[in-house]
């Protein structure tokens, strides 16, 4: 019961397969937690586990085995684009809590996210994920208002949350020796980007179509959204022009205005896990 009331928990057997297994079933028709776990070769009680995560996530409706219209959206994204499931799932586990604070899961998964961008580089051994538990039971007794002993997060949530880092391209979490490490990347796709620019418009109550200026807590926003070193946005921003342009029919733009600094322009929604044009990536 204390899952369930107080659910902090990134699940830990959830990854970008499983996902792309459970949406594919799921949208075919009629199906059941066991045909799941034939499926996924899993055991029954593991998949009991797993469901809830991906519900709680948006993506299945409240009963049964069903897509919300959001996973119906996220099992074509998957089908069009296999390699950037991982991305979209990143994405809207980072930016869920922003617009229902219900979601605790996300606002623990993008607290993790942002204290490794913090560190920048470092090696993901058992006392960076003692820290990191520590740091979110902490945070969240105090957000929340919940003690200490009601909250269900743990080295296994730590776990969820690099799944998907992980399984990010170019990925941020790397082998080295006998341990994993965490590194910004410096440079991610121009669809992640937008989708992050697209987050930041609708977190500031931005309208589309309005140039917004990128203030230092934004690039910060951004980068970490992102997991970006903020030493590759130029590029970035430079690929996403040249995908998207503006000029060109696109829905990016980005400059300079004398003594107000750099701005970006997004004409356009783009939420993800939506593509706003053609074929590019």
């Amino acid at each position: 019961m204390r899952g369930k009331a107080l659910p902090f928990h990134i699940q830990q057997n959830t990854s970008p397969e499983v996902l792309r297994a459970i949406l594919a079933r799921c949208y075919d028709g009629r199906v059941t937690i066991s045909d799941l776990a034939q499926e996924l070769a899993m055991c029954l009680g593991t998949v009991q586990h797993i469901v809830p995560f991906v519900r709680q996530s948006g993506l299945l409706n409240s009963t049964g085995l069903s897509l919300t219209d959001l996973g119906a959206q996220f099992y074509h994204f998957s089908q069009q684009s296999p390699d950037m499931l991982a991305e979209a799932m990143h994405h809207l586990l980072y930016t869920a809590h922003t617009f229902d604070p219900t979601k605790r899961f996300s606002w623990a998964y993008a607290r993790v996210v942002d204290a490794l961008w913090a560190r920048g580089d470092c090696i993901l051994d058992r006392q960076t994920t003692a820290e990191l538990v520590g740091m979110v039971v902490e945070e969240a007794s105090q957000k929340f208002g919940v003690p200490v002993e009601k909250i269900a997060f743990s080295h296994n949530s730590v776990r969820g949350v690099l799944n998907w880092l992980r399984a990010l391209e170019p990925s941020v979490i790397e082998r080295e020796d006998k341990s994993n490490r965490f590194r910004r990347r410096h440079f991610c796709s121009p669809s992640v980007f937008l989708w992050a620019v697209d987050f930041i418009y609708r977190a500031h109550g931005t309208a589309h179509g309005v140039r917004m200026f990128l203030t230092p807590e934004r690039i910060e926003q951004l980068c970490k959204l992102c997991v970006l070193d903020p030493s590759g946005l130029e590029n970035v921003l430079m690929m996403v022009k040249r995908t998207s342009d503006y000029d060109r029919g696109g829905v990016f733009d980005y400059g300079t205005e004398g003594g107000f600094g750099r701005w970006i322009l997004l004409t356009r929604p783009c939420p993800v896990p939506t593509f706003p044009e053609g074929n590019w990536r």
